[in-house]
């Protein structure tokens, strides 16, 4: 049957059982605690993809042959947040044998998602590119919201790897200092670290999830964010982390995300570049 909702690149609607990835869209905006817009996102990042070409000149990957892509309508924001990121684990966990692209939304995404694709997280690396730690127990009176989605996660098991990080309380630093389960690499020490940020993603081993917070990269790559802040990533060094991940013949990278965009009210401001790194995360992957 046709989709009635646009595809992602463009493409010819695939069936969900003869896809080989398929992109989620989850546009959810209840927690944000400064700058407003991530509901608009997922909507966004479709469109703007649609300007982009099937051929991607670095790993050769052509998505006019392969690999197969199914879109999947918005799933509808309902009931609380708890309510919400419950749904959003039932709604990937039939998508278990399938890569997941994820285009959110806001950051308690990922809860949802990696609960959804795993029956336990213990098992399971989160590599986490941010420029917020994300671990503080609780944020306006949330104990589940965008700024505590990876202490949730640490709570259920996860081994967390943080790049990029430049924003976090003295509690979450005296956490992530502690805990072996958590490594973090901070945006103040990217060029003196990058060997050893290079070399540890590509020691992961088993199963692996990839979540990417946009205010991860530099404003001066993509500024449309609720919570900016200066001294990211620059494109290149995102996108080496992330094929650094995606092409480890010893991972199974089972899905990824990519929240906290904010559309531009103008195009084609940043949502041609949040769409190009959407692109990139399933080239990446598809090399394998």
């Amino acid at each position: 049957m046709q989709q009635n909702h646009k595809q992602f690149l463009d493409l010819p609607p695939c069936p969900v059982e003869q896809a080989d990835a398929v992109v989620v869209q989850l546009p959810l905006e209840q927690t944000v605690s400064y700058g407003t817009g991530t509901a608009g996102a997922p909507r966004a990042i479709i469109e703007a993809s649609r300007q982009i070409e099937l051929f991607d000149e670095e790993t050769l990957i052509d998505f006019a042959r392969s690999p197969k892509l199914h879109t999947m309508p918005p799933l509808p924001v309902e009931g609380t947040i708890e309510e919400y990121i419950a749904a959003v684990g039932r709604h990937v966990a039939r998508l278990r044998d399938k890569f997941v692209l994820a285009l959110g939304g806001e950051h308690t995404l990922t809860y949802g998602l990696v609960n959804g694709l795993v029956d336990d997280p213990a098992e399971l690396t989160v590599v986490q590119i941010d420029a917020h730690a994300d671990l503080i127990d609780e944020l306006d009176g949330r104990r589940l919201s965008h700024g505590t989605v990876m202490r949730r996660l640490w709570e259920r098991g996860c081994r967390i790897v943080q790049i990029g990080v430049r924003s976090l309380s003295r509690a979450e630093y005296d956490l992530a200092a502690a805990d072996d389960r958590i490594t973090t690499f901070y945006a103040h020490r990217l060029y003196e670290q990058w060997e050893d940020i290079i070399a540890t993603l590509g020691g992961l081993r088993g199963d692996v999830y990839l979540s990417v917070d946009v205010d991860a990269l530099d404003p001066s790559v993509i500024p449309s964010t609720g919570t900016p802040q200066p001294g990211g990533l620059s494109w290149r060094q995102a996108a080496a982390v992330i094929r650094t991940v995606a092409t480890n013949d010893a991972v199974r990278l089972l899905g990824a995300d990519l929240v906290e965009f904010v559309p531009s009210p103008h195009p084609p401001g940043c949502d041609l570049t949040a769409a190009r790194l959407a692109t990139k995360i399933l080239a990446y992957w598809a090399v394998l």
